[in-house]
């Protein structure tokens, strides 16, 4: 679930984010996106932060990858292998999504 979506940050929470394994590869995988600052995970608590530059990153551009990162709460129902192959597809989305800012710009 989406906690709070702000301008240069997004907070999410999810029991799914409570696997140390799952919520690394989140980690890992969006701090490769051009414009993410900052990705903490908080397994203890099922909470991430991404901080973001928001002149690479615009709201709107995120807003367009919001329902993504809301579906993270469905994979929380999933066994571990099938969340896993999951979160992959779902990543492989959101980067899809945010990496074509880098297209608007040339």
């Amino acid at each position: 679930m989406i906690e709070s979506f702000i301008e240069g940050r997004v907070r999410l929470r999810s029991v799914a984010l409570s696997d140390a394994k799952f919520s690394e590869r989140i980690r890992e995988e969006l701090l490769k996106i051009n414009g993410v600052r900052q990705a903490e995970v908080n397994p203890r608590t099922g909470g991430l932060l991404l901080e973001y530059d928001k002149a690479s990153l615009p709201l709107s551009l995120l807003k367009r990858a919001a329902p993504l990162f809301a579906e993270i709460d469905a994979l929380e129902r999933l066994p571990v292998d099938e969340r896993l192959e999951s979160l992959e597809k779902l990543l492989r989305d959101v980067k899809g999504i945010l990496s074509a800012q880098m297209t608007f710009k040339h």
